[in-house]
């Protein structure tokens, strides 16, 4: 949707605001409250977009961040990237990524000197995995330039690997999610790039006089990229290879890969800013078919184009199939797919009552977690706007936004952030949004960045007055983290379907271990657990509350 489109929607998208104001149900204030910890935890991270004044549009763009355990020890540690100077920008210092070891107790320390993980170029995002089985996780960096991918050498030193195994592409790269789509046992990698855009095509642009950046349309898409893992070291560009070259290319922000028609392989859902939003269907002989306008989710139910940036799969409602959810631009709404289960889609999002609080915000990083232990998926959104001047545009928007936590009261969606803590209560310019349980109390935190500003860590604290269950899946012949895996809970008779997902949300990494609310129930009657690679495996009767390692083929 370009500028003046957005302004020919905006009466009747406040005119939608005021009647669905008035017939949103009203929600009990949350147990659970979110504490930002990030400097008391020693996380002293400021992004920098490296702008000074000429709106070049990729400042506005950046930049992730995420949860990995990169030394083994059995807690989260956490990486961030940053942006780099560009044309005019005056920094004293050069800004890099860094590295935060969980040293426990809440406590962070900066590791990045030592892990040798700094990169200098313009950062965007980054995903973090076992790529070559070795038992340690490995970091790929995507960026506005050549992305870097870092091999873990088990003794918390990373090596640049990025020419030797065959990656770095030097397209404008954002998201990336590492699947293994042929089920060889190696983790393959996707990496979603956005646009044709350089500091020497810069175009100014303007909006009512006004100094704005560009919309996205000012400039070409460019193709996203899928590298083959060859079990070696080395990846090789698969994307013709894979069918994916005759997908007209989007302007891709936000990827997940989840088995979305569970037929046993992974799929690309991939959320393209102002292009249609692209579902690829794994056809199983290792190649993609483009089945999106098909499945109903490459644009809003209604037929309009979006302007997607975050995305995330998970199941919702409880029927066993991942549903999806996209974040968009302001006087859009977000978009909740609902999985029918038979190759197609629903947008539920104004009937599960998404309508009317995601109509002004402007999202980025998000993804379905049950932040309460109730057994349901809650969602999370990272908001903040494109524009810097916005509030001169539009009375009805600001540049700095809050957050959004949005609790799912049986498929109704209440926007509970007001009561959830003074996390919700800071607005800033929000970009990626990753998941996990960094202190490892029972409940899932979040990490947030934002654009030329601070990081934020957001504790959860009374999430785990309910019981759970953590899951760290380790494959035998799958691959090492298990990514791709289905994970299907019994308690109570009532079942919760998950998924070992890498990528999700926007330029963020996150944690794998998979996470179940259990309620009040302090037992789990039953884990099926069914392997990429066709393995079936199953416990039962098991303790509530504990982290539970479960071996391909073995015993918990």
């Amino acid at each position: 949707m370009n500028a003046d489109e957005r302004s020919v929607c905006r009466a009747v998208s406040i005119a939608l605001l005021l009647l669905w104001s008035q017939v949103a149900i009203s929600s009990p204030e949350s147990q659970v409250q979110f504490a930002e910890v990030a400097v008391a935890s020693g996380i002293d991270f400021h992004h920098t977009h490296g702008g000074s004044g000429e709106l070049f549009y990729v400042e506005t763009m950046g930049s992730g961040g995420g949860f990995l355990d990169y030394d083994g020890d059995g807690d989260l540690d956490i990486y961030l990237v940053n942006g780099a100077s560009l044309p005019g920008h005056q920094t004293a210092e050069i800004p890099i990524n860094r590295l935060y070891r969980n040293e426990g107790e809440g406590r962070f320390a900066d590791a990045t000197s030592v892990a040798g993980v700094g990169d200098t170029h313009y950062g965007m995002g980054c995903a973090a995995a076992d790529f070559d089985n070795d038992g340690d996780t490995d970091l790929y960096v995507t960026n506005f330039g050549p992305e870097v991918l870092y091999r873990n050498e088990g003794n918390g030193t990373f090596v640049d690997m990025t020419s030797a195994a065959g990656v770095g592409d030097s397209l404008w790269s954002t998201s990336a999610a590492w699947l293994d789509y042929d089920n060889d046992g190696w983790l393959d990698l996707y990496t979603a790039n956005y646009i044709d855009f350089s500091i020497e095509n810069h175009q100014p642009c303007h909006q009512r006089g006004l100094h704005v950046y560009c919309d996205p349309d000012k400039y070409d898409s460019v193709p996203d990229r899928l590298y083959h893992n060859e079990g070696d070291g080395r990846f090789k560009d698969a994307t013709a290879e894979a069918g994916l070259e005759r997908i007209v290319p989007g302007r891709g922000l936000g990827v997940t890969c989840t088995d979305y028609d569970r037929d046993g392989d992974i799929d690309i859902y991939v959320a393209n800013d102002e292009t249609p939003n692209l579902l690829m269907r794994n056809e199983g002989n290792g190649r993609f078919q483009e089945v999106g306008l098909f499945s109903g989710v490459s644009h809003s139910g209604s037929g309009e184009l979006q302007s997607g940036m975050g995305v995330d799969a998970g199941d919702y409602d409880g029927d066993g199939y991942p549903d999806l959810f996209v974040t968009n631009f302001s006087y859009e709404t977000y978009t909740l797919y609902r999985n029918l289960g038979n190759g197609f889609f629903s947008d539920v999002s104004a009937s599960a009552g998404l309508a009317e609080p995601t109509l002004l915000p402007l999202g980025f990083g998000t993804r379905f977690f049950d932040f309460d232990n109730d057994g349901d998926l809650d969602l999370f959104c990272a908001n903040g706007h494109i524009f810097h001047n916005v509030e001169q545009l539009e009375s009805s928007l600001t540049y700095a936004q809050k957050n959004q936590l949005l609790r799912n009261d049986g498929g109704w969606f209440a926007d509970i952030s007001a009561s959830s803590g003074p996390a919700f209560e800071i607005a800033r310019v929000s970009r990626g949004a990753a998941f996990g349980d960094y202190d490892d109390d029972g409940d899932v935190d979040i990490l947030v960045t934002n654009n030329n500003g601070p990081a934020e860590l957001l504790r959860n604290d009374g999430g785990n007055r309910q019981h759970w269950l953590t899951v760290r899946t380790v494959g035998t012949k799958s691959n090492r983290d298990g990514i791709g895996a289905r994970l299907e809970l019994w308690v109570g008779g009532h079942r919760q379907v998950r998924e070992v997902i890498s990528g999700a949300s926007y330029l963020s990494t996150h944690d794998l271990r998979v996470h179940f609310g259990l309620g009040a129930s302090q037992r789990v009657d039953r884990l099926d657990i069914y392997w990429p690679s066709g393995q079936v495996d199953r416990w039962e009767d098991l303790d509530a509350d504990q982290f539970l390692v479960v071996c391909e083929g073995g015993a918990p």
